[in-house]
């Protein structure tokens, strides 16, 4: 019988998942006006999944943000979670301007501008095990974020998250282990022992972005520390939780 309502709650699942599309579409253009790139972005709901390759290397590199208040916010990220460079950007016409910079407080920032040369609709994907660690950071003395996930079926999750913002504050931002309803790719975290706290969990291929929900922003975290942010899963073994205290 648990099998089967097992086996149930997958078709549901997938059905539900198989049966949405988001749109996708390709921006071209350059960063200071002499760097030329390829940036592909796959939106679902606020948050964006996709890539960019710079056209003299040709390799493509992950980019997870967001679209807030009309403007994007991205994040390039390497495979060990790396944040190799910003992007804040707002539209023009059918593409977007805005500035890259390096993730270093004190890093100059450059020009960008892009322009839509495509759009389709594609389907969602199924993302068959969430199970991993996802991880970014700014660089040495900048912050960092790990998000610890378990998928113990196809409609629920266990997570927990620990930040830390630069120095010479490093202060930190901690969720203890939970577990959490997941409808398709999304999961949503509410506490109120602070105040309002909700933050939304969109994961996509390897990737996750975590975002604040209808502005309840307290979560009890240290000064400026936050679990919202832009993760990439650097392992896919299942993660040991600590135990609350």
């Amino acid at each position: 019988m648990y099998r089967l309502l097992v086996l149930l709650s997958f078709w549901l699942f997938t059905s539900s998942l198989l049966a949405q599309s988001l749109t996708q579409r390709t921006y071209e253009g350059t960063i200071n006006t002499k760097i030329p790139i390829i940036l592909t972005l796959t939106q679902d709901g606020e948050a964006l999944f996709g890539t960019v390759v710079y056209k003299k290397k040709g390799i493509p590199i992950t980019v997870v943000g967001s679209l807030t208040a009309g403007n994007l916010f991205l994040h390039e990220l390497m495979r060990n979670g790396e944040v190799t460079g910003l992007y804040s950007l707002e539209p023009k016409g059918t593409g977007w301007t805005g500035t890259w910079s390096a993730p270093q407080r004190d890093a100059k920032d450059f020009t960008v501008a892009l322009k839509e040369t495509a759009k389709t609709s594609v389907p969602a994907k199924l993302l068959p095990n969430l199970t991993g660690t996802y991880y970014y950071a700014f660089g040495k003395e900048e912050g960092s974020g790990e998000l610890k996930v378990v998928q113990a079926s196809p409609t629920k999750i266990t997570i927990a998250v620990s930040a830390v913002t630069g120095g010479p504050a490093y202060n930190i931002a901690t969720l203890e282990k939970t577990t959490l309803a997941l409808k398709s790719n999304k999961a949503v975290y509410e506490n109120d022992d602070f105040g309002k706290c909700k933050l939304l969990f969109t994961f996509g291929e390897n990737t996750v972005r975590v975002d604040y929900l209808d502005g309840a922003y307290d979560c009890g975290f240290g000064h400026n520390a936050s679990a919202a942010g832009s993760y990439v899963r650097i392992n896919a073994r299942k993660p040991e939780f600590e135990e609350k205290r």
